[in-house]
């Protein structure tokens, strides 16, 4: 009697059991359904929005002549950027790119609770930055990302000509404090810094309104293409082995984290690349104002604006 009770006892556990199972597995199955709907409602909603700022970005290039012209600079300074005597003259620009990704170093040790010590530019457009403390993966990391981010933000800030003399004079005015602090490594490293700070704030207080406007679209596109190709050569160099005999920043923070540099460098690039192509877009993506009339029921849409570039 006791066999027959205990048998029900494990037939009735084992219906339970399954009927426990199989609604988990009900459930299992909503919940995956629900989530693989909301990453397709994500995805499409993403795929949507890359469509709209691509046909903006194509709008931009075929109707903004302010746009045109920093595309046209861009390409210019590609061609040049290593050609023998026409690449000397982008050498005050290369170093005011390095200046600035240093100054990104010393920026995040300072926001990371570090101390700097001292900035250091080279002739052969390198550069280091020495500092005490602060949290080091993301000093090192400060660089280059930072760099395509000061580029991002000058096109971002140089969308009319009324700004680029302000623009141009509080950068001049914020890098000369940068030269007095922390300027360092020898006699050229000081002067180039100096000089380089000294002549944004000559050119914000003497030059004309369309000057600073297109000396500010320079220092964008220079700031923009150096840090992509200092990016580029980070990912060369990591996926080639290249033996340098200062390690880069990337390997720098391949140390720390254990992540292999060359992955750092995409994830840089990435980055790099998508805060150029919103800020570029962002700034000079087509306005569309619609207004009703009071005196009728229709709507009127205006046409986008298109300003150039001495307006």
């Amino acid at each position: 009697m006791k066999d027959i009770k205990k048998e029900a006892k494990d037939k009735v556990k084992d219906k339970v059991s399954e009927k426990v199972k199989e609604m988990a597995a009900s459930q299992a199955a909503l919940v995956k359904g629900a989530a693989s709907a909301q990453v397709a409602k994500v995805g499409d909603a993403a795929a949507s929005h890359a469509r709209l700022v691509l046909s903006d970005l194509w709008y931009i290039i075929k109707s903004d002549r302010k746009a045109q012209l920093m595309l046209v600079l861009l390409i210019v300074a590609m061609i040049c950027w290593d050609m023998p005597y026409i690449s000397t003259v982008l050498y005050p620009f290369k170093l005011f790119v390095t200046m600035i990704h240093e100054s990104c170093h010393a920026l995040a040790a300072r926001l990371t609770g570090g101390t700097v010590s001292e900035i250091l530019i080279s002739p052969d457009e390198s550069g280091l930055t020495y500092t005490k403390g602060g949290i080091f993966p993301l000093i090192a990391s400060a660089g280059y990302p930072g760099a395509a981010f000061f580029g991002a933000l000058l096109i971002w800030l140089g969308r009319t000509p009324k700004e680029a003399r302000f623009v141009l004079n509080s950068l001049g005015t914020a890098l000369l404090a940068v030269t007095i602090f922390y300027a360092g490594g020898g006699i050229f490293s000081f002067i180039a810094m100096l000089a380089i700070s000294g002549v944004l704030i000559l050119i914000s207080r003497k030059a004309s309104e369309k000057v600073c406007h297109l000396f500010l679209m320079m220092l964008a596109v220079m700031t923009t293409l150096q840090s992509l190709q200092s990016i580029q050569t980070i990912f060369l160099a990591s996926a080639l082995n290249w033996k340098l005999d200062v390690p880069n920043d990337a390997e720098l923070v391949a140390h720390e984290i254990g992540i292999p540099a060359i992955a750092i460098a995409i994830f840089w690039g990435m980055i790099s690349i998508s805060a150029l192509l919103f800020s570029f877009w962002i700034s000079y993506r087509p306005k569309k104002d619609s207004a009703v009339s009071p005196n009728s029921s229709s709507a009127v849409t205006a046409s986008p604006e298109i300003s150039d570039i001495g307006s």
